[in-house]
């Protein structure tokens, strides 16, 4: 490698180039510029400058490394995007859950609902020759609450008439939208099990003037109503237990 470098003439640094006192052993000078003429302060001059360093061709090896590092590199390019619109899409829906729940809290609170409240206005009973006996039940039932409405769903054998710990019979509660502080009445019919015998208190009930206390059970989804959203679905359970005068004609309800 060559390097071109200019000096002057007057350069101290060149005054030791003086071909009397650079002459080699064998008395031949070696060959070396002469000073430029006069009104030539600067010349140039050719300096051979040795390398100090080797340079090398790194082996194909490293090409497919840094290959597979600069395609691994466009991978985790195309994920992160995709990766933070996921992580976005889901702080999004916990934005929306947080204030849908808590919007929620806030009418629960404001509202507080409240069951509603059953009593039995009367129950006749009608046999049937050859056929197990019907009962007919008559409730009422009141809504508390001032600032919702409640509709109750009607399911197959919701309620349950029993003498103790034996069934009497099954019937169906209506299907009933109630408005808020009102009171309504439904009539419910229960059909008595068949082929299975009366309890003796119940036949002796049924044929004289003799009290029998009872039991009636409900279980039927309702649903608390705020004007025309459905806030609240809960599954409701009646247990009552009354007493009768009798189970034959003129029954008279005692005490519930």
């Amino acid at each position: 490698m060559e390097k071109r470098v200019a000096y002057s003439a007057e350069d101290p640094q060149l005054q030791h180039l003086n071909p009397k006192h650079n002459s080699n052993d064998d008395g031949v000078s070696p060959q070396l510029p002469l000073p430029p003429p006069p009104g030539h302060p600067l010349s140039s001059f050719v300096v051979q400058v040795p390398k100090n360093q080797i340079y090398r061709v790194p082996p194909p090896e490293n090409a497919q490394i840094q290959e597979k590092y600069r395609m691994a590199a466009k991978k985790r390019k195309r994920k992160l995007p995709c990766l933070n619109y996921f992580i976005c899409f889901l702080l999004v829906l916990l934005v929306i859950g947080l204030i849908i729940g808590t919007a929620i809290l806030v009418v629960y609170f404001c509202f507080s609902p409240k069951g509603p409240v059953f009593s039995i206005s009367s129950l006749v009973v009608k046999q049937q020759k050859g056929s197990p006996p019907t009962y007919d039940v008559k409730l009422k039932i009141k809504n508390p609450n001032e600032k919702m409405g409640i509709t109750y769903t009607s399911e197959e054998d919701d309620l349950k008439l029993t003498y103790w710990k034996k069934t009497l019979g099954w019937g169906e509660f209506p299907s009933l939208e109630q408005k808020k502080g009102n009171s309504n009445e439904v009539n419910i019919k229960v059909n008595g099990v068949k082929d299975k015998p009366l309890p003796q208190n119940v036949k002796k009930s049924m044929s004289g003037k003799r009290p029998i206390s009872l039991g009636m059970n409900i279980e039927t989804p309702l649903v608390f109503n705020v004007w025309i959203l459905k806030m609240w679905r809960r599954n409701m359970e009646v247990k009552c237990k009354f007493r009768v005068s009798t189970m034959g004609e003129g029954t008279k309800i005692l005490s519930q």
